[in-house]
């Protein structure tokens, strides 16, 4: 089944630490560990590569499986929500979320190979890409790093990129994509649908007057967004199952909104789903958003947009959801 684990649990199995201090305080950093490193923001395809030759040694030597996510100031791809209930999904154990501090950036290589992985993560085994650089001005290489996990007696392996349409993955590449609104390309990347994943408020209502009923969630305040407009979804709900709509990205002009919502209609469904998280994945543009002159005009154009969504939701889909168990409403 392809669900949308709950929020509240902590993100189920997974445990989150959010700072290297927190994760030495817990006791955690006592057990072996099979730990890949690096920014993790959008966890695509490449990091995916890293995360399963973790997990492969994890299960392989009964020890945990860790990501240890270097946190930027870029905004991310994905909410931390996000990417914390993604990898609890994958079966990752730990999940460190380190601070690009001052004292984080100052650190020798050496220093991190000794007292980060070896003496508080007590590595086994380490898996970087080839591009991997850590410590002071990035001094250390990924080949470095091999070295001094012969010191220090940790196993190094050092995957080869993932590449997609003859071009290295990346999350440069996953940014420009969303930036032009390419979700096609995006998801491709990511391996999975683009989500906006959040708590669903009230609104005003004004699309269950026009027999149009939405629900409303805040993105993050600062996730990366494709641009305003209207996107053929999917909905994740708390019941487990999937639901195909549109959702309209923007501040909704034409009932004059000011605040940035993802907003969703789901064919052929009504329930009360206020107060609880569900995620929305966004798997292909269909316009942008306009102001309408009337809200009659309005819900003609979203008839417009169901259309245009229902001749492409199929094959998306077939390719992110498809399978046996897999539960699919709203088709038409």
């Amino acid at each position: 089944m392809h669900s949308l684990p709950d929020v509240s649990l902590r993100y189920g199995s997974l445990q989150v630490f959010h700072s290297l201090e927190e994760y030495k305080e817990s006791g955690v950093c006592k057990i072996p560990g099979a730990v890949t490193l690096g920014k993790f923001d959008g966890v695509h395809i490449g990091h995916q590569k890293l995360i399963r030759k973790i997990m492969d040694f994890a299960h392989a030597n009964s020890i945990s499986s860790i990501v240890f996510a270097i946190e930027i100031q870029d905004r991310p791809i994905l909410s931390h929500e996000e990417r914390a209930v993604y990898l609890e999904s994958l079966g990752v154990d730990i999940l460190v979320e380190c601070p690009f501090s001052r004292e984080f950036m100052s650190m020798r290589a050496e220093t991190f190979a000794r007292e980060v992985l070896s003496e508080t993560m007590h590595a086994s085994y380490v898996c970087v890409g080839t591009d991997f650089g850590f410590g002071c001005r990035r001094e250390g290489t990924a080949s470095m790093l091999a070295d001094l996990g012969r010191q220090y007696g940790f196993q190094v392996e050092i995957a080869a990129k993932e590449r997609l349409f003859q071009e290295d993955v990346s999350s440069s590449r996953v940014r420009k994509a969303l930036a032009k609104g390419d979700m096609k390309l995006a998801n491709a990347l990511l391996g999975r649908p683009y989500p906006v994943m959040g708590i669903v408020q009230h609104g005003r209502h004004l699309g269950t007057g026009i027999g149009v009923p939405t629900v409303n969630v805040h993105p993050g305040a600062n996730k990366i967004l494709p641009p305003d407009g209207v996107y053929a979804s999917c909905t994740r709900l708390p019941d487990q199952t999937i639901r195909t709509g549109i959702t309209n990205l923007g501040i909704r002009p034409t009932v004059g909104g000011k605040t940035r919502k993802a907003e969703t209609t789901l064919f052929d469904f009504q329930a009360d789903l206020y107060g609880q998280t569900i995620q929305t994945d966004l798997l292909d543009y269909l316009r942008p958003e306009h102001k309408f002159s009337s809200l009659d005009e309005l819900k003609s154009q979203i008839g417009r947009d169901r259309e245009s969504a229902l001749a492409i939701l199929p094959d998306e889909c077939d390719r992110f959801y498809g399978g046996p168990a897999f539960e699919f409403h709203g088709q038409g």
